[in-house]
């Protein structure tokens, strides 16, 4: 039986050791979504020797790292487990541990976590107590200095399948800051399109140079 994940190569992993490897889930549900999957084709968890689960796992932590290291800003938790079995949702029949970086806010109560598998048992609390504010609050980043918008659009690229970037300009002082984020999503098999004018004629023709 084939495996999607050992089609991929080796250039596309984020990490691995002698019997597991991490890639980028093709179909994040987040930024910095990874799956760690066993080198071996097999198909679930209690499929695995107990070796291939204690490397499974060594490599969770070591995408933890990795993604804190990458991901800006750093995530607030995590959402970590495997499906094991077409009655628990597993759609390909190999092993993967799925890492889902999560941030306060990114849902609007994210209380009972994995329990949503089943709707309406994941929050256990709900209707126990009174109604607290929700952290789930739509902001407008203002720019430079206190609220710039790059913060919010960067830690997003990682996982970014199209990504288009609409300037009335380009230097190099800005592409020191965004190249190592968009070069990172093309890598991973996105696709960036830039879309700049001639504003003011200040477009630096090195800036321009480094993007081609």
């Amino acid at each position: 039986m084939d495996s999607v994940f050992l089609s991929k190569p080796k250039s596309v992993w984020i990490t691995a050791n002698d019997l597991a490897f991490a890639v980028y889930d093709e179909f994040p549900v987040v930024p910095g979504h990874v799956l760690v999957v066993t080198r071996r084709l097999v198909a679930t968890w209690f499929d695995a020797t107990e070796a291939e689960q204690v490397s499974l796992m060594s490599l969770v932590n070591d995408v933890k790292s990795i993604l804190e290291e990458r991901l800006k800003p750093k995530p607030d938790g995590y959402n970590v487990g495997f499906n094991a079995g077409e009655a628990a949702g597993q759609t390909v029949p190999h092993l993967h541990i799925h890492v889902i970086p999560r941030y306060r806010g990114d849902v609007a109560d994210p209380r009972g976590g994995i329990r949503h598998i089943i709707p309406g048992k994941g929050n256990y609390l709900a209707g126990r107590e009174q109604p607290v504010a929700t952290q789930a609050r739509l902001t407008l980043a203002t720019g430079h200095p206190n609220s710039p918008l790059w913060n919010e659009l960067s830690w997003r690229l990682a996982g970014a399948k199209c990504v288009d970037v609409l300037v009335s300009f380009v230097q190099l002082s800005g592409l020191d800051v965004i190249e190592d984020r968009l070069f990172e999503a093309i890598r991973n098999d996105g696709r960036v399109r830039i879309l700049v004018s001639d504003y003011l004629y200040i477009s630096h023709a090195k800036a321009l140079w480094r993007l081609m």
